[in-house]
């Protein structure tokens, strides 16, 4: 019984430090627990792929992470939004998961208020690739930025994974696979319209909050005319004082206190109706001055961080290329150069130190080998150049008797 002790001691210490959430998981580990709320410990199976389980050790689903890197996330409105779906026992999604993001508050409660996370529902990982999704009304890049990222996870995971070994070859060197870039990257095209957008908006921003602050009354009487006269006298009016008027109908059918401050007096012509409606023109203009600016901000904020995708993708698209994806004629050398993209990627993701030290196993490992056949090679070239130099002497000694030689050998 003493002898058990220590190891009862050793698997209660085990499962106390494996009970903490691993750092990749920890921005999602939120939402996961609206979903299984027993969730306690999330345990690695393979790189991106936690088992998540309750307290008693019972597996409650699977949490598969990105295995990309930022840059290659689609942009959304305001930045990139990282993304993991989670599956159910049944092998089926849960729920997609919202982590790290730049993302416009307002716009991600319109995603969930739409309940677009839950477009993937009951799938299995091999149909979400096929899955269509309408984005969301109102917040249409981030839900895009969110189905672009739900495929390409699906995809990621679904790539031919390595079978039973096949029979050794000799290990052949890394050969580069050229690629032929595309004429336009669709991403720099879609951002170059983005930021284009974004700069007028936030243009006309600009001169309408300078208009309120510094043109009180002629705001006030444009907005008069406007409520009493309709947007076609609004506009001449804003034409002859120089003044900025946007005619940008209420959504939905319920009026505004403006516009029923408006009928009241027209049907009226009471003077009493008439400051009613000037009051109410005064709060819309005195809401507006504190809606305003924070609103630029905002959009000043996604431009600046379209505008710093876009160059860093055009930089990307005009610097030298890296390292081409490697390419190797042995299956098992093909095995672990796809591993090491594959733990390339997730630490890109996650920075977890464990990923990197994994990483550096591998490369280790890599170079190990490619020296060993480099080697080989240079061997072989080596003893076939001293064989090659061996015919050159003898000819060059007496190439008479090199032609007799080889004379001879052909017509015997």
């Amino acid at each position: 019984m003493k002898r058990l002790i220590p190891g009862v001691f050793a698997a209660a210490a085990f499962f106390v430090c494996g009970a903490e959430t691993p750092a990749p998981v920890k921005p999602f580990a939120a939402e996961a627990a609206r979903i299984f709320p027993e969730a306690k410990e999330y345990a690695e199976q393979k790189p991106g792929i936690y088992l998540v389980r309750d307290g008693n050790q019972k597996t409650l689903g699977t949490l598969y992470l990105e295995t990309i890197g930022d840059d290659e996330r689609q942009f959304g409105y305001a930045g990139t939004i990282e993304i993991a779906v989670l599956f159910d026992n049944n092998r089926q999604v849960a729920g997609i998961l919202i982590g790290r993001n730049q993302e416009t508050p307002s716009f991600l409660n319109r995603v969930r208020a739409a309940k677009f996370l839950e477009s993937w529902n009951k799938l299995k990982l091999e149909e979400i690739p096929g899955k269509q999704v309408d984005t969301v009304t109102g917040a249409t890049y981030s839900s895009s930025a969110i189905r672009a990222g739900v495929r390409k996870l699906a995809e990621s995971y679904l790539k031919p994974a390595e079978t039973e070994p096949k029979p050794k070859q000799p290990a052949a060197a890394a050969v580069p696979v050229p690629t032929t870039a595309a004429p336009r990257n669709p991403e720099i095209i879609r951002l170059e319209r983005r930021v284009a957008t974004l700069k007028r908006i936030v243009s006309g921003s600009q001169v309408l909050l300078k208009q309120l602050r510094e043109r009180k009354e002629e705001e006030l009487q444009l907005r008069l005319v406007a409520a009493l006269e309709g947007p076609e006298a609004a506009g001449k009016f804003a034409e002859e004082h120089k003044l900025m008027f946007f005619n940008h109908p209420g959504r939905g059918s319920r009026k505004s206190p403006v516009d029923l401050a408006a009928e009241k007096y027209k049907n009226s012509k009471s003077e009493a109706d008439l400051e009613a409606l000037k009051a109410a023109i005064l709060a819309n203009y005195e809401r507006m001055l504190e809606t305003v600016p924070p609103h630029n901000a905002e959009q000043e904020k996604a431009l600046a961080a379209a505008e710093a995708r876009l160059n860093a993708l055009r930089q990307k698209q005009h610097s030298p290329a890296p390292a081409c994806k490697m390419k190797f004629s042995d299956p098992e050398a093909q095995a672990q150069e796809d591993k090491i993209n594959r733990l390339a990627a997730a630490f890109r993701q996650s920075r977890d130190p464990k990923l990197l030290e994994g990483l550096r196993k591998e490369v280790t490992r890599q170079l190990m080998r490619d020296t060993l056949t480099m080697s080989a090679r240079i061997a072989e070239k080596e003893r076939e150049l001293a064989r090659l130099r061996e015919h050159l002497e003898e000819f060059t000694k007496d190439p008479d008797a090199v032609i007799r030689s080889r004379i001879d050998a052909l017509t015997r």
